[in-house]
């Protein structure tokens, strides 16, 4: 067993461990460790105490105040430039001295895993990293690009994904402690690579209270692709996200325009269509809600929210629905007889808009909040790491299978489809205006029922099993919590589950203010075909607003607007091939890149599932040639589907896969209800599946780890 500062220049050490003793050779705040080379033996109890000892560690169980310790994999296959291998190895965090060495077995052990042989071809040596756990405040990533350009991004520890983040940029030419830093961490791994090239990193550090610096990892990070589209030099002060959960696709005109509309109606979010995909950032602090206690989200919802809305939808849905609630067929042939106006839709939509994203939203985010402090105060545990919680959480995405399920065992007759469709019949594919509603098409949504109606188990039946699942969960956290904070579970959990329904339900809402948006787009789109200007109504959707004309649209009569049209759309078509970059920091567009053998995101199963199959690839959910209906087509009892993001309209396709990925998602996400509806297992959010996964592959989903593991086809 060595000193961390002695494995400086040992390849048998690994890039992890190699580097850290680099750094710290080179005067860089890192802590001090062991290292354990893989063709060492374990050392026993005595070794390791005094090894301990000339770190200032504990050697007896007498010590006043035992100190913690964090056992890390430092794997000769971890962390390259083009292969990270992120959650193959084992990492132990919080182990006190007596624990010691059933850890260090244990990550030794991770690099002879069935997981590791499947995705790097057989056992993979692993060097063990033990360093004392860092007391931190703060913990941070700090990136250096290839120019130069730095940014540190800071959230307090153990804080959970969705809070607040404090971000810090420095130029090329500005200096400070961290920049300083970050330049020596970058020559040190520029020399490693022998590159003459400047080399991105990715640095991971902690701040104590006392605000002093920790380097805590450091690796190569990919190099940014250029791609000037996806620059915005008009707003360097702010951090932007693909919104891939919910717009995974380019959206059209028409919905650009409409990300526009809405723009002003809540202070503190910033949204911008850049290609075509839609990126959202938040102002500084001072101009969102106030935080407030947990409320009864689902009480205020239903007695308030819901009735609001219906009483805003009721008057203009008339207007398109037949007396049974359903569309009125003589729509469809023709668009012109809507008697909708742009004007009156939007105004609708508008108020939708306004009651979810500045009432409902901060209730239901404060209410998960709320939560994942408590576990982690008491436990050291995020939310997300307890989704089992929200299993069985139910609403209208499951009342819509359910009634799917029972449409299609009874035959799909036109009468029972209809009462189907005046429920449902606003869900759209696409959270887009320009995609048709499901009571737009009638035969898909027949041929949906009958899939779903050759599952054995009903989905009452699977809700119950969720339900179960979440039973089981709650019991097993309470019998964990002390007893004081039992109390507190009991009355935030409700609230959590109740807040999560509202965001389900109020889907529908939203699906039914878009139906409006469409069909007076429509209407519109029917009197320009009239008047020669378009060649056929549906080309509306692919006009750009025209901000602050009287109708919204506003172009003059000498624009051909049908070549206007083709145009957008032809932008829109070469912009689906694009990969989007996952954020635009500062200014500037950052990419992530795929190894090609692991992906890793969040896994989400009742206990721990490992499953194989092959992939049934969707890289577009707005892809005319692989609509839901071609994708229930092709599946297998072995098919694992990979999207984009699963929204509710694609449950169907969940009912019959044997696992789902997505880029998209986490635990607390739409796509992680519906999968713990059905109990299917899944790993959400890897970012990058449908990039890098083709239809076809074989796969292994390992839940427990939220690991996907790519074999040759």
């Amino acid at each position: 067993m060595m000193v961390l500062g002695d494995c400086a220049g040992l390849v048998t050490a690994g890039p992890k461990a190699r580097r850290l003793a680099q750094a710290r050779r080179a005067g860089l705040p890192v802590p001090d460790g062991l290292v354990l080379l893989p063709d060492e033996p374990l050392p026993t109890e005595a070794e390791l105490a005094t090894a301990l000892l000339s770190l200032g560690g504990v050697a007896g169980p007498t010590a006043p105040s035992p100190r913690l310790w964090v056992v890390r994999s430092s794997a000769l296959a971890e962390d390259l430039a083009g292969h990270s291998a992120a959650g193959l190895f084992r990492s132990v965090v919080g182990v006190t001295q007596a624990k010691l060495l059933p850890a260090i077995q244990a990550v030794r052990d991770s690099g002879d895993s069935e997981l590791v042989r499947l995705a790097l071809g057989g056992p993979v040596q692993v060097a063990v990293l033990i360093q004392p756990l860092i007391e931190a405040a703060r913990l941070g990533v700090l990136y250096r690009s290839q120019l130069g350009e730095l940014r540190c991004e800071e959230r307090d520890a153990g804080a959970p994904e969705w809070s607040e983040v404090t971000v810090s940029h420095y130029g090329p030419s500005e200096r400070g402690p961290l920049p300083l830093g970050a330049e020596k961490l970058a020559r040190l791994v520029e020399a490693e690579s022998k590159s003459q090239k400047p080399t991105a990193i990715y640095a991971e550090y902690a701040v104590a209270a006392s605000a002093e610096v920790t380097f805590l990892q450091v690796r190569p990070a990919p190099l940014s692709e250029a791609d000037d589209g996806f620059v915005l030099p008009d707003d360097k002060d702010h951090i932007y996200t693909l919104d891939h959960e919910h717009n995974p696709d380019p959206l059209s005109a028409a919905q650009q325009g409409l990300v526009t509309a809405v723009a002003d109606l809540v202070p503190w979010l910033l949204q911008r269509p850049v290609r075509g995909y839609l990126y959202v950032a938040t102002r500084s602090a001072a101009g969102r809600p106030p935080p407030s206690a947990p409320t009864q989200t689902r009480e205020v919802f239903t007695t308030t929210i819901l009735p609001t809305c219906e009483a805003i939808l009721g008057p203009p849905e008339r207007r398109i629905l037949a007396k049974d609630g359903a569309l009125r067929e003589e729509l469809l042939a023709d668009p012109g007889r809507c008697e909708l106006t742009l004007s009156d839709a939007l105004t609708v939509y508008r108020s939708i808009y306004g009651q979810y994203v500045g009432l409902l939203g901060p209730a239901i985010k404060r209410a998960r909040q709320q939560l994942d402090q408590l576990l982690l105060t008491q436990l050291g545990e995020p939310l997300h790491r307890h989704g089992a919680l929200l299993a069985g959480i139910g609403g209208a995405q499951s009342e819509r299978v359910s009634r799917l399920w029972e449409l299609g065992r009874s035959g799909c007759p036109p009468a029972s489809l209809r009462l189907f469709l005046s429920r449902f019949g606003a869900f759209s594919s696409c959270w887009d205006v320009a995609y048709p509603c499901d009571d737009e098409q009638p035969q898909a949504i027949a041929a949906y029922a009958q899939h779903l109606a050759q599952q054995t188990a009903s989905p009452a039946v699977q809700h119950d099993r969720a339900l179960v699942q979440y039973h089981d969960a709650q019991k097993q956290l309470f019998d964990r919590l002390p007893r004081m904070a039992r109390g507190a579970l009991q009355s935030l959990l409700p609230l959590v589950r109740d807040a999560m329904l509202v965001a389900e339900d109020d889907d529908l809402l939203f699906f039914r203010a878009q139906r409006l948006l469409r069909w007076a787009l429509l209407a519109a789109g029917a009197k320009l075909h009239r008047q020669g200007r378009l060649t056929e109504p549906g080309l509306i959707f692919d006009l750009p607003w025209m901000v602050g004309a009287s109708d919204r649209l506003g172009h003059p009569p000498s624009i051909d607007l049908s070549a206007l049209a083709e145009h957008e759309r032809a932008l829109r078509h070469k912009a689906r091939q694009l990969v989007p970059p996952q954020r635009i920091a500062r200014g500037r567009p950052e990419w992530a890149r795929p190894d090609g053998r692991t992906l890793s995101g969040t896994g989400i199963a009742a206990g721990s599932t490992v499953v194989q199959g092959r992939a049934l690839v969707v890289p577009s959910l707005d892809d005319p040639h692989q609509t839901l209906q071609h994708v229930l087509a092709q599946l297998q009892p072995d098919t694992i589907l990979v999207l984009p993001t699963l929204l509710p309209s694609w449950a169907p396709a969940v009912w019959g896969a044997l696992a789902v990925i997505t880029d998209s998602g986490g635990a607390l996400s739409h796509g992680a209800i519906l999968a713990r509806e059905r109990g299917i297992p899944a790993v959400l959010g890897t970012r990058l599946a449908t990039r890098t996964i083709h239809t076809g592959q074989r796969l292994q989903v390992s839940t427990d780890q939220g690991l996907v593991i790519l074999t040759p086809t």
